[in-house]
């Protein structure tokens, strides 16, 4: 038997994944009440959000920078937010 807390685990909710990275984009805090998929979406749309801020600021300093470090980690967000109805716009990673 599954446990009743693991079984809601099972079944990816796309509305709540954009409700989520959305939600991130807004400035909302992230809720450990949240539904398993609004934090997904919150996680991913942070790790874009903080790398974006990193880039600018690497550049703005007068550096270069290949993404080398952080590649895989953005590829994984921005195809799962892809993947969950939210578009790539300008200052969001593309898979």
């Amino acid at each position: 038997m599954i446990h009743p807390g693991l079984a809601a685990l099972e079944k990816w909710d796309t509305i709540e994944y954009a409700a989520g990275y959305r939600a991130r984009l807004a400035a909302i805090p992230d809720s450990e009440i949240a539904h398993h998929c609004w934090r997904c979406g919150w996680e991913d749309a942070d790790t874009e959000a903080l790398e974006l801020d990193r880039h600018k600021r690497v550049l703005a300093d007068g550096g270069a920078d290949a993404y080398a470090e952080t590649w895989g980690l953005l590829f994984d967000a921005g195809g799962d937010a892809r993947a969950n109805g939210v578009p790539f716009d300008e200052g969001r990673t593309q898979p």
